[in-house]
């Protein structure tokens, strides 16, 4: 009975591994289910609010009040950075996916996504929507200081600005090359589209931001229905989640939520 029982252990084992003869195909993990996803997605602006509060105190302590005020957008930028540089971009998980049991992937063969999809996700995450916000508030700020300019000039002083503009073109002409003169025209052309983005934006802004918000509303309805991306950065990288966690009988899907998030992105279009 001593003898025969190893032989009866070692059988089931044999018949798996090598008496099978095929090679063992890797696990393939099921894809994160909307609610993962979405509750991982909020424990991480927790989380990256935390950091971005201590970096506030850390300024404030500092430089002062007056200088952690002045620079909230960039301390919030730099709090965001650091949290996302700290998991994502070094290749681990964040503290909500470890928390939701869900791990990135980039590929549909389940591959972790590589360094530079992490750092490009980490700059549509957090760089693109500061530089965009300051941009927008910069060229706003033009916008107005060129308008006032206009109202405060003179139609004699242009016609005179003008005429002495067009007498020096017309004299200095002959001396010029082609080339200065194709670059001269170029800067006139890049400089008038500059000006006409100025005068244009503040009218175009509210457009804008109506095409932005319907972009977040239609990833949110795709998301519904795909359960892939739930942020537009996420979909930009080509980055999506797959459940590691202990496999659930059932595990709910927000199809539903699609169809009446159907109704609001129709909405906006109209």
């Amino acid at each position: 009975m001593r003898a025969g029982a190893p032989a009866g252990d070692a059988g089931p084992s044999s018949r798996g591994g090598a008496g099978s003869g095929a090679p063992a195909r890797p696990r393939r993990f099921p894809g994160a289910a909307q609610p993962e996803i979405m509750r991982a997605a909020e424990k991480d602006d927790s989380y990256a609010a935390h950091v971005t509060e201590a970096c506030r105190d850390a300024f404030r302590h500092l430089f002062g009040t007056r200088v952690a005020v002045a620079y909230q957008n960039e301390i919030k930028l730099l709090g965001q950075s650091l949290y996302y540089l700290l998991t994502t971009g070094s290749g681990q998980q964040t503290l909500g996916e470890e928390y939701c049991d869900i791990s990135q992937v980039a590929t549909f063969h389940g591959l972790p996504p590589t360094p530079a999809r992490r750092i490009l996700f980490i700059l549509y995450q957090t760089t693109v929507p500061y530089l965009a916000e300051r941009i927008s508030s910069r060229i706003v700020a033009r916008s107005i200081a060129l308008n006032e300019s206009q109202l405060g000039d003179h139609p004699e002083s242009d016609n005179s600005n003008s005429g002495i503009a067009q007498s020096t073109t017309h004299s200095d002409a002959p001396t010029r090359s082609l080339s200065v003169s194709a670059l001269s025209r170029s800067r006139g052309q890049v400089h008038a589209l500059w000006q006409w983005i100025l005068q244009k934006w503040p009218s175009m802004l509210p457009f804008a931001q109506d095409f932005i918000q319907l972009a977040i509303r239609t990833n949110l309805m795709l998301f519904y229905f795909e359960g892939l991306y739930y942020h537009l950065p996420k979909r930009a990288a080509g980055i999506r989640y797959v459940f590691i966690g202990k496999p659930m009988n059932q595990r709910p899907r927000y199809q539903i939520l699609g169809i009446f998030s159907v109704d609001s992105v129709v909405y906006s279009w109209c």
